[in-house]
């Protein structure tokens, strides 16, 4: 595919509207104005990707009326989201359009942990303050634009000539390059289609795919019923209504449809903020220059449950990111989200967190506890991958802030930071609680046996916790371990099983300490490679949340 090197953007009332060519063809990406903070917290992954074939071409003015008009600005600014009109090859109708261009609109997606906004990737050409400037030095001078989102979550609007187009192309499996990048093909199969005033019977070749069928014959509803498992059938157009009975709760994630959350219905609420703090010494990212910086997050919480209360203070969960991931998506994969509504916590998910050091997360606890009633006991902190490895970064800096953590997927050298820096401080004398886990079959570092610095860190963390018997494993005779991923056999240890994933056991190794109190847990997953469970966060949770810091230090265990 040609790279895209100019874009042409136009402010609008109500949203704003980019135009890229692509292979001949004017794709308009409507941006409605919202209030979800979308300049600095990363939706790419979670938010819905709606695009629109209309009947022939739209112009400019008309793609920006129909997008507030339908309401489809109403879903994509509730989400985070974009519209995406595809238009015919110039000088053509839909008629005369040959096959490719979905494949070439989604080869366009892209996602990225910087240079989004407005539902573009790399628009940013000129920095906001010298700071910036220097940061997009390091970038490509003349960047390549991308439309930012993901197919996870891909539904088509198509009309008339638009609507044949689709349905007798795409209403089926699709492969082909994607927001993946280059990481291979990705799946571009859309989720559901909403079809209206088809003038012909539709090709279907997937069973799963969601259709609204609107104003269109008996013969061909009937043809769309036989072929596909899940249709319904209107009369007229009601993109908001529809989206919310039939479309929106629906995802494809590794090849199949699955029920997403929808936290609205749930009762959860999803508040993203940002706030302003002071760059500590020991941050070495792209914002050290500057004197302070933006932390955004993103919090869940019961919508029913008085978090104001100082007679009934709730406990703080921070939630950390992968590499290559975002605060929402991390939080929806784990299911996050859903376990602090059960237990009536609140879910701070910070976005971007490599560049918000242990340090200037600590400023967001403080304004986070300025304004709701939070436990001082109950402050916990867990993440995967690299969120992994920064939740180590409480464990070794403030020992005496956190009541447990929870780092799953991954570490660094005791005395590293998630900056793969020297800690500005570390730990070697106060207990914290922890549960540890790791896939078995990962290609990456994350159990003792699968790299050296994984058996530094249990050396390390048995040694912090007191556990009543020394870690003396050796990486270099883990064929003779007495156990196969972390060398040494609990105190205690269970199983348990995943509904979701029925072949995946979850083996926990209780470790007792001095005291004879457990703090710590290891855990490994048969079947596991490097990802996320929900079934891992609740086993977590289910371990730290029975733990306190009070105010003398000392960790309290609640019956």
């Amino acid at each position: 595919m040609e790279p895209i090197r100019t874009v042409q953007t136009l402010t609008f009332n109500r949203g704003i509207l980019t135009v890229m060519d692509i292979a001949q063809h004017d794709i308009y990406i409507y941006a409605p104005n919202n209030n979800m903070e979308t300049d600095i917290i990363n939706y790419g992954f979670s938010a819905p990707l709606l695009l629109v074939f209309g009947q022939k071409a739209f112009t400019k003015a008309e793609a920006s009326d129909y997008a507030e008009q339908s309401g489809l600005a109403k879903i994509a600014a509730e989400n985070g989201g974009t519209v995406i009109f595809v238009n015919p090859e110039r000088g053509k109708n839909w008629d005369e359009e040959g096959y490719g261009i979905y494949e070439e609109v989604l080869g366009k997606t892209r996602l990225s942990q910087r240079g989004f906004s407005h539902g573009i990737l790399y628009d940013r050409k000129i920095a906001h303050d010298p700071f910036e400037a220097e940061y997009l030095k390091k970038l490509d001078p003349d960047p390549e634009y991308f439309i930012f989102g993901s197919t996870v979550a891909l539904y088509v609007y198509a009309n008339g000539a638009g609507a044949d187009y689709i349905a007798r192309n795409y209403l089926k499996s699709v492969k082909g390059q994607s927001y993946m990048g280059d990481l291979g093909e990705g799946d571009l199969t859309m989720t559901a289609a909403t079809l209206e005033n088809l003038s012909s019977e539709p090709i279907v070749d997937t069973r799963d795919i969601r259709i609204v069928s609107i104003s269109n014959s008996e013969q061909i509803n009937g043809v769309l019923q036989k072929s596909c498992d899940h249709v319904v059938i209107c009369d007229q157009l009601d993109v908001v209504s529809q989206y919310d009975a039939f479309i929106g709760d629906y995802k494809r994630w590794k090849g199949r449809v699955m029920t997403a959350s929808n936290y609205r219905k749930e009762g959860i609420v999803m508040e993203p903020g940002r706030c302003m703090v002071k760059t500590s010494v020991d941050n070495k990212s792209a914002d050290a220059a500057r004197p302070e910086h933006e932390a955004g997050y993103v919090l869940f919480y019961d919508k029913d449950t008085n978090f104001s209360d100082p007679a009934d203070p709730r406990p703080l969960l921070l939630c950390f990111h992968g590499g290559g991931d975002s605060a929402v998506a991390t939080a929806m994969i784990g299911m996050w989200p859903e376990i602090a509504k059960k237990n009536r916590f609140i879910l701070c998910a910070i976005e971007m967190h490599m560049s918000v050091t242990a340090a200037e997360t600590m400023q967001v606890v403080k304004m986070l506890q300025n304004r709701f009633a939070i436990d001082p006991t109950r402050i916990y902190a867990t993440g995967f991958s690299m969120g992994g490895i920064k939740s180590w970064d409480f464990f070794q800096e403030y020992p005496s802030v956190f009541a447990a953590v929870a780092p799953m997927g991954a570490t660094v050298e005791p005395g590293e930071n998630s900056q793969f820096e020297t800690s500005a401080r570390t730990n070697d004398s106060i207990p914290v609680p922890v549960f540890y886990t790791g896939g078995e079959s990962s290609p990456l570092a994350e159990l003792p046996c699968q790299a050296e610095k994984c058996v530094h860190r249990i050396n390390d963390l048995f040694k912090v916790n007191r556990v009543s018997h020394p870690y003396h494993i050796s990486f270099e005779n883990k064929d003779s371990w007495q156990e196969a991923f972390y060398g040494v056999h609990g105190d205690i240890e269970k199983t348990f099983e995943d509904t979701d994933y029925p072949d995946s056991l979850t083996t926990v190794r209780y470790f007792r300490s001095d005291d004879g109190n457990i703090y710590t847990a290891l855990a490994s997953i048969s079947h596991h490679m490097h990802e996320i469970r929900p079934n891992t966060c609740r086993i977590a949770w289910n371990f730290i949340r029975q733990f306190r810091r009070m105010p003398d230090g000392s960790v309290w265990i609640d019956d």
